[in-house]
């Protein structure tokens, strides 16, 4: 059974080409942008959800206080792994739009 192709498998294989200074031709690199900003899509869901819950841990922290402190409440939300998570997936979404955009330079320039 085949791999399943997902956001982060494209970008460990982008990363590795990188590494051991193997760029791809720029068809190649075209094919990855263009499979990247499909699964945007799954990645950019992904990130809404993580954002729904680091909400409602922050909204349960505040609910929780005696004395509302907002500052408290998102001190503690940020110092949580879930928060972290949040925020790598964020800075995922950022490098898959840069790639996508360098592609669609690179293709401007080139064709």
């Amino acid at each position: 059974m085949a791999e399943k192709i997902t956001a982060d498998t494209i970008l460990k294989w982008a990363q590795e080409q990188v590494e051991s200074k193997n760029m791809p031709s720029r068809e190649v690199w075209l094919d990855i942008a263009f499979r990247l900003n499909l699964l945007k899509i799954d990645e950019a869901a992904l990130l809404n959800k993580m954002r729904q819950a680091v909400a409602q841990t922050k909204y349960d922290v505040l609910k929780a206080q005696d004395k509302k402190n907002v500052a408290a409440a998102t001190l503690e939300v940020e110092c949580s792994d879930a928060y972290r998570f949040m925020r790598d997936q964020e800075a995922k979404l950022e490098v898959i739009e840069e790639f996508v955009r360098i592609a669609k330079r690179n293709a401007d320039l080139n064709f």
